[in-house]
């Protein structure tokens, strides 16, 4: 019986075959530039082997091939009806959450994983930052994420993603020096891991070590192809850093390198949400973005995440619509309604939490700061409903220091970054307060 790297037993004869399926998981769990062709590949040396389809689903799902997906989960599990029922419930899992049945898919990955704890690739649907739990719409996903990888961590022995994965879910959880320990673990193993050098780049932010942060991408970037799906986003992280190590001259450099819609080669909406922070944070530390790119930005937005669906994704819609000026107001106001639609429909928690912080910056665009300052105050504890993660979601909070500024409540806008930075992201002080508008 031929086994993947995870000591699984796979349905496929062929031992090529089995070796492109490793292969490709591998480069899925690293975020490699070449996933669709190494899954590809080893549906093509055996397509009858119902797990290939899976990861090739997965594969198609990250090149944003929706419909091609879903017709590729669907193969895998028909293909597995004869096979074990642990590649049955495998490929259904997979099925559920590429189809968008994500509280299904989590209710039987939970009971799978009981009697299959390396299952990996269904596993690593539920985590990471827009896995299953992190678009849950639950405040404790971030938890929820720890709890279940540490409960696993006995089945896996220093494994380079399972180490990757746990570390970035301990650095999101609060306990930052223990994820960071498994994160250089992983990357000691397999170095050319994205999703190792994501979670430390997140370690680094979360400890205030922007310069180190900065350096440590500097070296790491250069080698990692831009077709990478993390390629944007790492180059998001440089820019933030140099955002805080006050060098908005340098920030705005990385962005054009590497982040405007222009040039970024990762899904849409990971751009348009590292394009909609940097230009927002780019005007809170006042040096907006070139008036071309955040028209480059607004053209870029089009009408798929101007009404209520993702609440991560339609939070930074209104980033973009509110920096974009008036000729945005209305399209503003019409997201806001639907996402209050949504929320008086108790679709999503997210919804309400979405509507109120578009709300919130609706009015800060609006240079109504009391307004934008007391609707965030009452709404940043429902912030990790959105999903992401801390370095994301701090846009939000940011916002609510800039907006205590403007309206001339520095006292309080003091208090609260001294808040915030004792429980995390030290690098809050009086010269990061300064730079921030007005």
């Amino acid at each position: 019986m031929i086994r993947d790297r995870f000591d699984q037993p796979i349905a496929t004869a062929s031992p090529q075959a089995a070796d492109a399926y490793v292969a490709a998981v591998d480069a899925l769990f690293a975020a490699d530039e070449d996933v669709l062709e190494r899954s590809a590949a080893a549906v093509a040396l055996d397509p009858g082997f119902g797990l290939a389809h899976c990861i090739h689903a997965r594969a198609l799902a990250q090149d944003g091939r929706t419909r091609d997906s879903i017709a590729a989960a669907q193969r895998a599990w028909r293909l597995t009806a004869g096979a074990s029922a642990r590649e049955r419930a495998h490929a259904e899992i997979v099925a559920l959450a590429t189809e968008g049945a994500s509280v299904a898919a989590m209710a039987m990955l939970r009971e799978h994983l009981r009697e299959h704890p390396r299952d990996a690739l269904p596993l690593s649907l539920a985590v990471g930052v827009y896995g299953l739990l992190g678009f849950s719409g639950d405040v404790d996903h971030h938890q929820q994420q720890r709890d279940l990888l540490v409960g696993l961590a006995p089945h896996f022995n220093a494994d380079w993603w399972f180490d990757a994965s746990l570390g970035w879910a301990l650095v999101e959880a609060g306990q930052a020096e223990q994820g960071i320990d498994l994160l250089e673990r992983s990357l000691s193993i397999r170095p050319r891991n994205a999703n190792a050098a994501h979670g430390r780049a997140h370690g680094y932010y979360e400890q205030g070590e922007a310069e180190a942060g900065d350096a440590f991408l500097a070296r790491w970037l250069p080698d990692y192809d831009r077709r990478g799906v993390l390629h944007c986003h790492l180059c998001w992280h440089r820019a933030i850093f140099a955002l805080q190590l006050g060098a908005p001259e340098r920030a705005l450099a990385l962005y054009q390198d590497g982040i405007r819609p222009a040039v970024s080669l990762t899904l849409p909406m990971f751009t348009m949400i590292d394009g909609a922070s940097f230009a927002w944070r780019t005007a809170l530390h006042r040096h907006p973005l070139p008036r071309n790119e955040l028209d480059a930005l607004a053209a870029f937005l089009g009408e798929r995440w101007r009404t209520a669906g993702i609440p991560f994704a339609n939070v930074h819609a209104a980033l973009i619509l509110a920096t974009s000026g008036p000729a945005q107001a209305d399209a503003l106001a019409a997201l806001i309604a639907e996402l209050e639609e949504a929320a008086a429909k108790d679709q999503q928690q997210a919804f309400a939490t979405a509507a109120q912080l578009c709300a919130a910056i609706a009015a800060y665009a609006a240079g109504e700061h009391g307004s934008a300052a007391e609707r965030l105050a009452a709404w940043l504890h429902e912030l990790p409903r959105l999903g992401g993660s801390h370095a994301q979601r701090d846009v939000f909070i940011d916002t609510h220091i800039a907006a205590l500024l403007a309206q001339g409540g520095r006292g309080a806008a003091l208090d609260a970054m001294q808040r915030r930075s004792g429980r995390r992201a030290p690098h809050l002080d009086e010269a990061w307060l300064n730079r921030l508008v007005p």
